[in-house]
């Protein structure tokens, strides 16, 4: 059976590395690299993007892969992440293994100096196209009861809105003793919470919080609420945003990239219980085979980067 194709329950030392000394075992070369891909888009054996042809394909040149049936031809690299690139997949892995297995997470900076990336902008554009991988549309929304707030984050004012901070919505699972997951996102226009919460919160969850302009908007969407005192969960979480955001990023932090920070945050609190750090090198490559390419304009988006600084997916055929 290939080792891979039971991808819920991957194995470490067989289906990822459970270390660095693994990793350089596991992936000696380029060729290692695009065979990883292929069964990770793949688990159960190669489908044909253009007719869903299952048999094994023709093998060409430049790592091309033809479909036996209609001849067309493709790559693991097609349509996902690494669509594009002219960085070796090897620094593109070893990338995803110091962002997946590093407890706060890496600079752009620190990135660039590791892999000998050649430029601070290779490296900055490499972090925000895994972030973009971090957190996947579709998933699961937060259900039982959840604790939600608008909290200030560190970084450069937007100009649009004035000298106001940046802001970000955030809701939490309260599971009594400790936090669940949480789910974040930069607030920008009044009445932006209530919609947040509509999209990432089970309807029928009992929705608490110290203060809303408006409760009834919440009770018209199907939450029960609650007006508390205070919040068990969210200003310690609070605390910890801000406190890597100025720890990894230095606070740089541009409206514009804000919320790809906050998947990175959300990435790392939600699996903060792994026990294999090698698990989450397996689940961001997991979810880069599945996002679609990012060009280099987008991910620059409004604000370059530069020497301080620091969407929606979809599962496309046969993967």
């Amino acid at each position: 059976m290939d080792p891979l194709a039971t991808p819920d329950r991957p194995v470490a030392g067989r289906d990822y590395p459970a270390d660095w000394e693994q990793f350089q075992a596991f992936f000696p070369d380029e060729a290692a690299c695009h065979r990883y891909l292929e069964r990770l888009s793949w688990p159960h054996g190669f489908l044909c993007p253009a007719c869903g042809e299952g048999r094994p394909p023709w093998r060409g040149s430049r790592q091309r892969l033809v479909c036996r049936a209609c001849g067309h031809q493709t790559t693991v690299t097609a349509g996902t992440l690494f669509q594009g690139t002219r960085t070796p997949l090897r620094q593109w892995f070893a990338a995803a293994w110091l962002v997946a297995t590093a407890e706060q997470g890496v600079s752009a900076r620190h990135l660039a100096r590791a892999l000998d990336l050649g430029s601070y902008e290779t490296a900055w554009t490499m972090l925000h196209r895994f972030r973009r991988a971090m957190v996947r549309s579709g998933r699961p929304r937060l259900e039982g009861r959840v604790e939600v707030a608008t909290v200030p984050v560190p970084g450069r004012p937007d100009p649009e809105a004035g000298p106001a901070p940046l802001t970000a919505a955030v809701a939490l699972e309260d599971r009594g003793q400790a936090p669940g997951r949480v789910r974040m996102q930069r607030l920008s226009a009044a009445g932006g919470l209530v919609a947040f919460v509509g999209r990432v919160v089970e309807p029928g969850t009992l929705v608490r919080a110290r203060r809303l302009d408006a409760w009834w908007p919440l009770a018209d969407l199907g939450f029960p609420t609650e007006r508390a005192p205070r919040l068990t969960h969210l200003p310690a979480l609070e605390r910890a945003l801000a406190g890597w955001l100025r720890a990894t990023h230095q606070g740089a932090t541009s409206p514009a990239q804000l919320d790809w920070y906050l998947d990175e945050f959300t990435f790392r609190f939600n699996r903060r219980a792994a026990t294999h750090r090698g698990l989450l090198f397996y689940r961001l490559l997991e979810e880069a085979v599945v996002t679609p390419p990012l060009p280099y304009h987008r991910v620059v988006g409004a604000t370059a980067p530069g020497p301080g600084a620091a969407a929606a997916t979809r599962l496309l055929p046969g993967r």
